[in-house]
Parts: structure tokens; C-alpha cells; sequence
């Protein structure tokens, strides 16, 4: 009786070791996921603050060509 119990006790212990690694291996899964979202998060945040910041880049070098020619047109 007691092998009976030994082979059933180690069945269990390797069907728990298995859903261990199965859940483990979610888990993993599921964190890699979130690094990713986070990551792509950060670049698409990134890529917005330059393209503003070009925008106002461009916007003050309008700035500065119309004032420019205003300063030509007065000294004319």
C-alpha cells in the first residue's frame, strides 16, 4: 500500500510542479507584455515631444523670418 500512496504522492507533486511552471511561465509571459505596452508607451510619448518640439521649432523660425522682413521693410 504505501508504493500505491508513493506513486500517487509523486503524481501530484509533479502535476503541481507542472501547473508551478505553467503559471510561472504566464506570469512571465504576461509581464513581457506589460514591459512592451510600457516601452511602446515611452516611444510613442517620445516621438510626440519631438514632433512638438519641432513644430514649435518651425513656428519660431516663421517667427523670426516675418519679423526679420518687417525689420527690412522698415528699414527701407
Amino acid at each position: 500500500m504505501s508504493n500505491l500512496d508513493d506513486d500517487f504522492e509523486d503524481d501530484f507533486e509533479a502535476d503541481e510542479d507542472q501547473d508551478a511552471k505553467l503559471a510561472e511561465e504566464a506570469e512571465s509571459q504576461e509581464k513581457g507584455k506589460r514591459t512592451s505596452l510600457e516601452k511602446r508607451r515611452l516611444i510613442d510619448h517620445l516621438l510626440e515631444e519631438k514632433r512638438l518640439a519641432r513644430e514649435l521649432q518651425d513656428d519660431l523660425d516663421d517667427d523670426l523670418d516675418s519679423l526679420d522682413d518687417d525689420f527690412d521693410d522698415f528699414d527701407d
